[in-house]
């Protein structure tokens, strides 16, 4: 029995490989209503049976794959839907259309001696997607309607959330799923819904699979349009603690390499808005360079705002778990525009040996003009004509080459 009803995903797909992109990015769920609740379960993978002999994978590389142990054989969704239901793909595909909410195959007339799925269906295909051009342009439109369709089916989230808890947050219009995972939009500046973030209770992080988050972000508190002030920070967990302590909007750009794209756009559409990225903390002991606060530098230069780094190691949410939101709120208000880059020099030509020689023929010929110099009468230096500054002159300045005695 589902937990909760699929929302109807609008405008049909246009082939077998959008329906299984749809398939797994409602994976779980699917595997929910299938086979029931996991016997065992990590962040990436599921089991049931006793022995845990099926095994789901539900996060990484290969999300949306099954295999059955005992029998050695495995496959994807609509492989599962048709060993677990009977029949053949067509009937898998159809009761997964209608499992998504979405409109049933249309039947075409297959040609003499074809069977395959090319020549026995045909899918009415909307304008956007007749158009793409590539897979990854299907798999962010895939993506862009089943986010929204997540979206509306899910119900506000409650404070009492085991992941908001432990992080000291309100849900800040965060929804939930069914087994309390916790859902946030990742949209542009026109509010459009592109992806989203699942937020499991042990807080572990999943993107829809094919979204695209470059350049999108989580919008929390009021609107941006009116702000005289906006935050960027990186995790959604941060810009609530950070919309807690200073009242004012924030956008949370989800991980540090999005900072500069979402700060960018953020630039261009509110030119006066004063900005303030806040960074990540990523000092570790025995590593130099510092990812979070590089990336927020970079951006702030990009797009002519403020820095805020917390004092401690750690984002901002670590920080008010220690100090409280009157720390977070004061170290905010200190943000300063970022330094400027260190100057870079040309990569060395000389190795060292070919330096020291170089350097050791400098110093014999400085040292010759020098007694040379001093060698000559300074009567007969009068009389003889002006040779101008001496070679070694150049390796400590004009200023520094002696004048001529005067009688």
């Amino acid at each position: 029995m589902r937990a909760s009803p699929h929302a109807a995903i609008v405008g049909p797909q246009n082939d077998l490989r959008e329906l299984r992109l749809a398939l797994i990015s409602n994976w779980p769920a699917l595997l929910r209503d299938l086979l029931g609740e996991p016997t065992r379960r990590t962040a990436r993978q599921w089991r049931w049976n006793r022995r845990g002999s099926f095994s789901a994978v539900v996060g990484g590389p290969k999300v949306g794959t099954w295999f059955d142990h005992e029998s050695a054989c495995g496959g994807g969704p609509l492989e599962l839907i048709s060993r677990l239901r009977g029949g053949d793909w067509r009937e898998a595909a159809d009761w997964a259309r209608r499992w998504l909410g979405m409109p049933a195959w249309e039947r075409a007339n297959p040609r003499a001696g074809r069977g395959d799925a090319t020549t026995e269906l045909t899918i009415a295909a909307d304008t956007e997607i007749s158009a793409a051009e590539s897979l990854e342009e299907r798999r962010r439109y895939s993506a862009r309607r089943l986010a929204s369709a997540a979206w509306e089916r899910a119900t506000p989230a409650d404070a009492s959330h085991g992941y908001l808890q432990r992080k000291g947050i309100g849900p800040h219009g965060a929804r939930i799923e069914t087994m309390d995972v916790l859902i946030v939009p990742l949209v542009d500046l026109d509010g459009t819904i592109h992806t989203l973030q699942r937020i499991y209770e042990d807080g572990t992080k999943r993107f829809l699979p094919g979204g695209a988050k470059a350049g999108h972000f989580t919008p929390i508190g009021g609107p941006l349009a009116d702000a005289e002030t906006i935050l960027i920070c990186e995790g959604w967990a941060t810009g609530a603690t950070a919309h807690e302590a200073t009242g004012l909007p924030v956008v949370a750009a989800m991980d540090a390499g999005n900072l500069k794209r979402v700060a960018a756009s953020l630039r261009e559409r509110f030119p006066a808005t004063r900005l303030i990225i806040l960074a990540d903390n990523d000092v570790k002991p025995g590593r130099v360079a510092n990812p979070g606060v590089q990336a927020a530098m970079a951006a702030a230069r990009a797009s002519k705002a403020l820095v805020a780094v917390p004092p401690e190691p750690g984002d901002f949410n670590d920080f008010a778990a220690v100090h409280g939101l009157e720390a977070v709120r004061t170290v905010i208000a200190a943000a300063e525009p970022p330094p400027e880059p260190m100057p870079s020099y040309p990569r060395a030509t000389l190795d060292v040996a070919m330096a020291r020689a170089r350097l050791e023929d400098q110093i014999t010929a400085f040292m010759a003009e020098v007694a040379a110099y001093w060698s000559i009468d300074p009567l007969d230096a009068e009389l003889a004509p002006d040779p101008g500054p001496p070679a070694w002159a150049a390796l400590i300045g004009a200023e520094a080459v002696p004048e001529a005695a005067c009688c």
